[in-house]
């Protein structure tokens, strides 16, 4: 990528799960005699030097389709959800051999989620969507690191049809969210997965992408309302009630991925599938107010830029991409301000997962990796 300031679109504010250290966030800025202060910290600087690479032998999706997750438990030990091949992926040496480990015909894997090495969990999105996908099971439990695969059958509640996303609050505390295309569905877990409570928000979510929960109670979610809008929501308890705290102004848009540097400062990914301006949203109060903010414009002013996967490795910086292949990512340095093509990673990416400082990856057509020099 090898860049150090985006400058080439500039961005005028319009009418979403580990949280990485800001390495060299205390470090005194670099003022020039010109007075020019550097706006970027040392370690922000490692991350724009540093390329996203493709990993030769990782999985890949069928030509314009994408791959929908992907989960590391450390830098070495990580996991692919392939739904078009309707497959889950493991590697044991950060990305450079993969293995298939589980596939299940009629089944597309949306979401993967691993507590330990041993402890995971993939969603499915489920049934009805295409004759290809006949799986009504939603979810999939393995207990000997992706060895074996179960359907989860412990699950009361109101009915789900498919999962879109899973998210650890701690240990035992799971939520699964969907789906896209609806019906919409809060799933919940205090007991680290072994049984789920299901709760139907089809009446607020039209569709339900993904999910962020600071604490068992305490969440914000993602997708598309009954208005047919990109809509964002929180919870105070669990899922039961929903508050609405944005909607977009693009019209049949849809909020996807959510990414939160910090507990403070997050975004989400606005897949405006019909008509522009691109856009995606960003808060600096933890979720409880919103700001749409402008992507480049494309091809003319009502050009559509349908993002999906979005991520963010310090407030500063951070990338999005669409899930259109011919359209590019973007990176910022700014914290959305501007933004420029990443000419290295290929749209589509769907999911980006940073483990910690050092290593970073991204899933989508293919599975990428982004390793940081630092310090």
């Amino acid at each position: 990528m090898k860049v150090f300031v985006a400058l080439a679109f500039a961005a005028i504010a319009c009418s979403s799960n580990s949280d990485v250290p800001d390495a060299g966030a205390d470090a005194a800025p670099d003022t020039a005699d010109d007075g020019f202060v550097d706006p970027n910290t040392p370690y922000e600087h490692a991350v724009l030097n540093a390329e996203w690479q493709k990993l030769a032998t990782g999985p890949t999706a069928p030509s314009g389709a994408k791959q929908d997750d992907v989960f590391f438990v450390d830098p070495m030990l990580g996991f692919v959800a392939n739904g078009p091949t309707s497959s889950i992926w493991k590697t044991t040496d950060g990305g450079d051999s993969w293995t298939k480990i589980f596939t299940h015909a009629g089944t597309y894997f949306r979401a993967v989620l691993f507590l330990d090495s041993m402890h995971g969990f993939a969603g499915n999105i489920g049934a009805g969507l295409s004759s290809q996908i006949t799986d009504t099971n939603v979810l999939y439990e393995t207990k000997d690191g992706g060895g074996t695969w179960n359907p989860v059958t412990t699950i009361t509640g109101a009915t789900a049809s498919g999962v879109c996303n899973l998210t650890a609050v701690d240990a035992t505390h799971l939520v699964a969210v969907g789906r896209a295309n609806g019906p919409s569905n809060v799933l919940v877990s205090s007991d680290a997965g072994a049984t789920w409570t299901s709760i139907d928000v089809s009446s607020q979510f039209m569709m339900l992408v993904d999910a962020r929960f600071t604490s068992p109670t305490d969440g914000i979610l993602v997708g598309m309302d009954q208005n047919a809008v990109c809509s964002i929501m929180t919870t105070s308890d669990g899922g039961q009630t929903l508050t609405p705290v944005f909607a977009s102004k693009t019209k049949n848009s849809l909020c996807w991925k959510m990414s939160f540097p910090t507990n403070d400062v997050g975004y989400v990914a606005i897949q405006d599938a019909t008509a522009g301006p691109p856009s995606f949203a960003k808060t600096t109060d933890g979720g409880k107010t919103w700001t749409e903010m402008p992507l480049p414009q494309q091809a003319t002013k009502t050009a559509p830029y349908p993002a999906i996967g979005i991520g963010f490795v310090t407030p500063n910086v951070g990338w999005v991409s669409p899930e259109d292949p011919s359209l590019p990512t973007y990176v910022t340095s700014d914290g959305g301000n501007t933004w420029t093509v990443d000419p290295a990673l290929k749209s589509p990416i769907n999911r980006f997962r940073f483990v910690d400082q050092n290593t970073a990856y991204a899933v989508g057509g293919a599975v990428w990796k982004l390793s940081v020099t630092y310090p």
